[in-house]
């Protein structure tokens, strides 16, 4: 009589393990998918401000997006925008890389931290002087109406070489 009763019992505890392998199994790709998706993001924004696709670069803005350097903090995509095409006037070889070392999904998985280095070169247009930064940066990616946008970045400046460092 107790075999009889436990086979049930240890079905439903089979059927239940396996349910949960599947569910925690099927998060993890979900998770790594997100993931892939935001390192993809980051890697457009290399290529589109490098190649100055202010259309793919300015895309990847969530509305609300804030941005801080050195020189000061930008607090709305208009402003931000506004900061970037004078950036790419005022710099016409300016470079800029992030190299990202770590991204992290939120428990929900509609907000990730992504951390990395960064470096931006140009030539001055007044006397040509060479300029160099280097340093870390740190973005906060929203996932909203199925895309990942930026909502806040930091960049700050750790060495330089040339004149204008903090600007």
């Amino acid at each position: 009589m107790g075999f009889s009763t436990s086979l049930p019992l240890r079905r439903l505890l089979g059927v239940a393990s396996l349910l949960l392998v599947s569910q925690l199994s099927f998060g993890q790709i979900l998770k790594q998918k997100h993931l892939e998706l935001i390192k993809a993001r980051s890697e457009t924004w290399n290529r589109a401000f490098n190649s100055r696709d202010t259309t793919a670069f300015y895309n990847l803005f969530n509305p609300g997006i804030m941005v801080s350097t050195a020189s000061g903090s930008r607090s709305s995509e208009a402003a931000t925008r506004q900061w970037f095409r004078s950036r790419f006037r005022q710099r016409p070889d300016v470079t800029w890389m992030n190299r990202t070392m770590n991204v992290e999904l939120s428990d929900q998985g509609q907000l990730a931290y992504e951390t990395g280095e960064w470096a931006e070169a140009w030539t001055d247009t007044q006397d040509k002087t060479k300029n160099r930064i280097i340093g870390k940066y740190w973005l906060m990616w929203k996932f909203e109406n199925n895309a990942w946008t930026i909502l806040s970045a930091t960049y700050t400046p750790l060495s330089c070489a040339g004149r204008s460092c903090l600007d």
